[in-house]
């Protein structure tokens, strides 16, 4: 019976930790100010393309501790409105953290 309990007791954990059999602060996320990279966008035959994301690994701070960071892999976008950059300037740019697969 005891040993019954202790693996019903793993089971909520774990299903209570979304799959985490050890409790980890929930602690959110947000990508670490900065641009990944830049890359002039020529305008010559342009054609609209599908929203295309990535996924790398990109620094993250906690969102009310900059000094909290961590290294984890972040969905990037590609971004072509950027402040005080010319037009045409792209960059891809962190949209979130701790991503599995960016849909």
């Amino acid at each position: 019976m005891a040993n019954l309990l202790l693996a019903l007791s793993i089971l909520l954990l774990t299903f209570l930790n979304r799959g985490s059999v050890f409790y980890t602060a929930a602690v959110e996320y947000k990508p670490a100010p900065g641009i990944a990279e830049q890359r002039h966008l020529h305008t010559d035959d342009r054609r609209m393309l599908d929203p295309f994301q990535l996924c790398l690994d990109c620094r993250c701070c906690a969102a009310n501790d900059s000094s909290i960071c961590s290294m984890m892999p972040c969905c990037f976008g590609i971004d072509c409105n950027l402040p005080e950059k010319p037009f045409g300037v792209c960059a891809f740019v962190p949209k979130t953290c701790n991503c599995t697969s960016c849909q």
